[in-house]
């Protein structure tokens, strides 16, 4: 009995040791001449980005709340830092990013220069749409991973700059493994809370509605 109970409690180990080596072998560290052609790879695709238009799902956990926060929309971006961002639900509200300046759109009219915080996260969505920061070494300790699942790579930006270190703690930007454009982007805030943005139904290089970016 004592002799079959080992074997058993041996056989979960393997079993548990199998399972947490495919999960830790699920993400690989692209290094050497591999990084090198991503990089360049990643560069060339955002580069031939002019406009880019999707749907979005956006959900935020935070400590404040019990529940997840659920909010979806559409966005239209024009090189090099033009973004439309459109909540349509819970609440329709709409955020103008035009470079350095933030506009919101409500029904009950536009707010200019609205608080900080939405200021940098627009210019986060910006640089991560434009690719921006996958190359900006200045502001962010940036390396790359390999899904060999699905074939993405994941490139993970942990902050350097003070200012942004103050906002985020590290953010994970989920590529496609085609087209090398962000599908999800996850948000580490530096207070704990998690907001990830799920992209949907991309369109690139399309004819975008006049005067999309002016309130």
């Amino acid at each position: 009995m004592l002799k079959t109970h080992r074997t058993s409690i041996i056989i979960i180990f393997c079993l548990f040791s199998g399972m947490m080596y495919a999960q830790s072998s699920k993400e690989v560290a692209v290094t050497g001449a591999q990084l090198s052609q991503l990089t360049q790879a990643i560069s060339k695709a955002h580069q031939q980005v002019k406009t880019l238009s999707a749907n979005f799902t956006q959900e935020k956990t935070s400590t404040l709340f019990t529940e997840k926060m659920v909010q979806k929309g559409v966005f239209c971006y024009q090189s090099p830092k033009q973004l439309r961002w459109e909540y349509k639900s819970p609440k329709a509200l709409t955020l103008l990013f035009n470079d350095t300046k933030v506009t919101v759109l409500t029904d009950k009219g536009a707010i200019n220069n609205p608080n900080k915080m939405l200021n940098e996260m627009g210019k986060m969505i910006i640089n991560t749409i434009n690719g921006t920061n996958m190359s900006d070494n200045d502001n962010f300790d940036i390396s790359y991973l390999k899904n060999n699942q699905d074939g993405s790579y994941i490139a993970v930006l942990n902050p350097t700059n003070k200012k942004i270190k103050a906002n985020y703690s590290s953010i994970r930007v989920i590529l496609n493994g085609k087209n090398y454009l962000a599908e999800k982007v996850i948000l580490n805030e530096s207070n704990g809370d998690v907001t990830t943005i799920t992209f949907s139904n991309m369109k690139i290089n399309t004819t975008l509605p006049e005067g999309i970016f002016i309130k």
